[in-house]
């Protein structure tokens, strides 16, 4: 019989003194070795003993029948010591009673093979044995059952992370659960509670029971009950008792799937060494022929990622060639292949399924594992057969020599659109439509120009299984003559300026016609374009690690591509332009400087190095901003400059560093810094929420660090005027003292927020004695610059996973432009707040305007650019 043991030196002395061993493996302290009876009849008595038998159950009852057989070679283990089954499948396993308090042991899902799922469809691999005490001898049985095509190089499962057993839990289970496509299993990347309780597992599983799939586990950082004690045993015994172990395995297809705790929690005592040694006689017994996929919780490329003790796990993991690593925790998108964690692997960060922190829409995402290589597509979640016709728009006037290709997005949560096709005044052939990006699809108009007058236009999107939806709208075709894009002043950085005032220079009105769209295959989020010398610059995100994330620059006359500059990961805010040089910076820290006219890099910064062993972690998901000749941008790191986050101003012709700040948290750190009369400020995420920092631009020097009165995640972007600096957070927006920082005054929102970490990313647009603002309860606000009293507000549609408003506002003439989640753009009256302008892209629009001239440019979710112009 195989046996994996944690002996002493001495007991194997003692072992070989009574049995001569032919072969002993041993790796740190865990080994196996092919060792008879007496040996297992001399361990420490203090030991408790476990044994069983793993077999094929034939008829899926759970119980061992005469004909069924047992299963050889699968791996047994309590988390500390690994066994494999014998010839019978037997077992004999022995346990350290005072490990933990509720002791399991565990098996590994061999591939071919299930284990049976509970009525809270969670994959039974283990047993629960109470509370062991020294000598006890205990009986567990694994049943497994064959599983036709499990053994696939092919397969799909779900990804999702820190569900925090949020209300909609259940309904997002559901439909996961009802893709048309083949789905083998869901698996969930930690924080399935919020502080361990009873109460919280037991509806944790009441929502996994609304499952037809199996639902792997992860242990995250809110898994772990304070209240129980200060022990790991004790922290950690609530997750052991209702989901199962914190470290495991199992197989599935040709992969290897390694479930491990990173929260730093387990480097009490010896728990750290322990995880480590059983993961690299895990490894050794099952990657050999497999490929590897790491499921965790914290990522390891962020700064508050996991433990830096954990980078240890990088190198092993890169010696098999591991292909994946799936996390959670930071409640956002990020994902990178070739990380410099694992450079082998694919580094992937799912948002949570209950508020998310870099503002993306909740999702999940499907992984399909195809041979040697895979796909990740994130779905956002309450997108029930979405369909919407953005050009021609619904009920508009254009003119027939514009209306020149059909534009349609099409979306359902629980499957991809697989086929688009459209037809004019209800007769004539269907016209199959081209995809762009995760949710558009277009058609070039190649037929003769449409006659003047009313017309209708049918469309029908189709996906998997059958499944139809269609939608029949209106519009009129003139013999106007479209009016051309075209530019004055220059809208360079957020918002317009450095102040992030959102004023336009120009009177839009409040009559916009589409004049073009420009497709890319990633997502906007809340960076907005910039516009100078008639040029649209904006970077795009990149959810999938699908290396399109870039910086484009788009003709505003025509809505063409001048130019595409790959960055290393997302771009999520905006970019900059001064001087003919395009400032972006990428999730990872990266901050290119990019030739305007050419699209050539200029110069680029990174973050200093890690010292050894350790691997850098780096966050720098913010805006650029330019003034009084220097180029601001906000930074954080593990180690170096930006530990505590860093505020950075650089010569915008080299790159070279003016001055460095620091900040005082490194946990997302930053904003879009913000410039006036001598001072930059800059908002600081993570722990301190809505905090502003304020520092003297030529220096560098910290001149007020204010309150933390909103408390948050800190996602909003400052903007200043008028002598007081604004930032909105927690359902709310604060006005503070330019000078000394002191609180002026706060409006909270009076609605409920959608979103449930009531974040507000939108930055204040400041128009003379009045500030408009969006929040997350789905307002559009005026307020009184100097007190804060609500001059109108008004409510938006919405709901819980397309609501709210993240966008900021723009102000021109007497006209207030918004972006809202629930897949709209709006116009405000500015002095009643009625809506006077309408405008459905069907995705997130949390993105702010460029305006100049006759033209307002955004972007959307859908990862388009949308130009209108003002009427003719």
């Amino acid at each position: 019989m195989t046996i994996t043991d944690r002996l002493s030196p001495e007991a194997l002395a003692r072992a070989r003194r009574l049995l001569v061993l032919a072969t002993v493996l041993m790796v740190g302290l865990v080994f196996v070795a092919p060792v008879s009876r007496v040996i297992a009849e001399t361990v420490d008595p203090s030991r408790a003993i476990v044994s069983g038998t793993v077999f094929d159950d034939r008829d899926g009852d759970g119980v061992r029948d005469q004909n069924e057989r047992g299963v050889q070679g699968v791996l047994v283990s309590d988390g500390a010591s690994i066994v494999q089954t014998d010839g019978q499948g037997g077992y004999r396993l022995e346990v350290d009673p005072e490990r933990r308090i509720t002791d399991l042991v565990f098996i590994t899902q061999p591939s071919g093979y299930a284990v049976p799922n509970d009525e809270f469809m969670t994959p039974k691999f283990w047993a629960d044995l109470g509370e062991l005490a020294a000598d006890d001898q205990k009986t567990a049985d694994f049943a497994l059952t064959r599983v036709p095509g499990s053994e696939s190089a092919e397969f799909s499962f779900a990804n999702i992370a820190d569900p925090h057993v949020n209300p909609q839990l259940p309904e997002q289970i559901r439909e996961i659960n009802a893709t048309k496509d083949e789905l083998d299993f869901i698996q969930v990347s930690g924080d399935l509670t919020n502080s361990a309780t009873n109460a919280e597992f037991e509806a944790y599983l009441a929502a996994t029971a609304e499952s037809e799939l199996p639902v792997w586990p992860a242990v995250g950082n809110h898994e772990y009950q304070s209240s129980a004690g200060t022990s790991y045993a004790a922290r950690i015994n609530n997750y052991r008792r209702y989901v199962g172990p914190e470290w495991y395995s199992f197989d599935y297809g040709n992969r290897h799937f390694v479930v491990i705790e990173n929260n730093g929690q387990a480097s009490q005592a010896d728990q750290f060494e322990q995880q480590l040694q059983w993961f690299r006689r895990d490894l050794e017994l099952n990657a050999q022929d497999k490929r590897v996929v790491v499921i965790t919780h914290q990522p390891m490329n962020l700064t508050f990622g996991g433990n830096r003790a954990y980078d240890v796990y990088g190198d092993l993991l890169e010696q098999y060639g591991a292909e994946l690593v799936l996390v959670g925790h930071a409640h956002s998108n990020d994902a990178e292949a070739n990380s410099e964690f694992i450079p082998t692997a694919k580094h992937v960060q799912t948002n949570s399924s209950s508020y998310t922190v870099d503002q993306t829409p909740r999702g999940f995402r499907y992984v399909h594992m195809q041979g040697n290589h895979f796909e990740n597509p994130f779905r956002v979640y309450g997108m029930d057969h979405s369909l919407v016709l953005t050009n021609p728009a619904p009920g508009s006037s254009v003119a027939a020599a514009g209306l020149d290709e059909i534009q349609v997005n099409a979306y359902h949560t629980s499957d991809e659109v697989t086929r688009v096709v459209y037809r004019i005044d209800g007769k004539g052939p269907w016209h199959r439509m081209t995809s762009s990006g995760e949710m558009s699809w277009f058609n070039k108009w190649s037929g003769p120009r449409l006659k003047p007058g009313a017309h209708s236009i049918e469309i029908q999107a189709h996906g998997p299984g059958g499944a139809l939806w269609s939608k029949t709208e209106t519009f009129t075709v003139t013999n106007e003559k479209p009016v051309v894009p075209s530019a004055t002043n220059d809208w360079p950085q957020h918002q317009g300026n450095e102040q992030h005032s959102g004023i336009a220079s120009e009177n839009l009105g409040r009559d916009l016609d589409l004049a073009w769209i420009y497709r890319t295959p990633g997502t906007f989020l809340t960076g907005s374009p910039t516009i100078v010398d008639g040029v649209v610059y904006a970077g795009t995100r990149d959810e999938n690690a699908e290396d399109i994330s870039a910086v484009h620059a788009v003709d505003l006359a025509t809505g063409t591509k001048l130019w595409e500059f790959p960055t290393d990961s997302s771009v999520s805010r905006t970019v900059a332009v001064y001087d003919g040089v395009v400032y972006a910076q990428s999730l990872r820290a990266n901050l290119y400087a990019i030739d305007a006219a050419t699209g050539e890099l200029l110069w680029k910064r990174s973050p200093e190095a890690a010292p050894e062993p350790y691997v850098q972690r780096k966050w720098g998901g913010w805006g650029v901003t330019v003034s009084d000749g220097k180029v601001f941008w906000t930074h954080a790191e593990r180690f170096g400059p930006g530990a505590s986050g860093a505020l950075e101003a650089l010569d915008p012709k080299t790159g070279e560093t003016i001055w460095l700040a620091p900040m005082v948290n490194n946990e997302m750190a930053g904003g879009t810094p913000v410039v006036q009369d001598g001072r930059v400020f800059v908002g600081n995420g993570g722990g301190n929420g809505g905090k502003i920092l304020a520092y003297d631009v030529a220096t560098g020097t910290r001149l007020w660090q204010s309150s933390n009165a909103l408390g948050g995640t800190g996602g909003g972007v400052p903007s200043v005027g008028g002598g007081r600096v604004y930032v909105g957070e927690d359902n709310s927006v604060v006005a503070r003292d330019v000078v000394t920082g002191a609180d002026l005054w706060i409006h909270r929102s009076t609605g409920p927020s959608l979103q449930s970490n009531d974040a507000v990313t939108s930055t204040a647009a400041i128009a003379g004695d009045t500030v408009y603002m969006g929040f997350p309860d789905g307002r559009v606000t005026a307020l009184n610059a100097a007190s804060g009293a609500v001059v109108w507000s008004t409510m938006l549609p919405g709901d819980i996973d397309q609501g709210g408003v993240f966008g900021s506002p723009l102000v021109t003439g007497d006209t207030v432009y918004v972006g809202a989640n629930n897949g709209h753009m709006y116009g405000f009256d500015r002095a009643t707040g009625a809506i006077v302008w309408d405008y459905e892209t069907g995705a997130w629009n949390a993105t702010g305007f460029a305006a100049t001239g006759n033209t307002l440019v955004f972007g959307s979710w859908d990862g388009n650019l949308y130009a209108f112009t003002k009427s003719s």
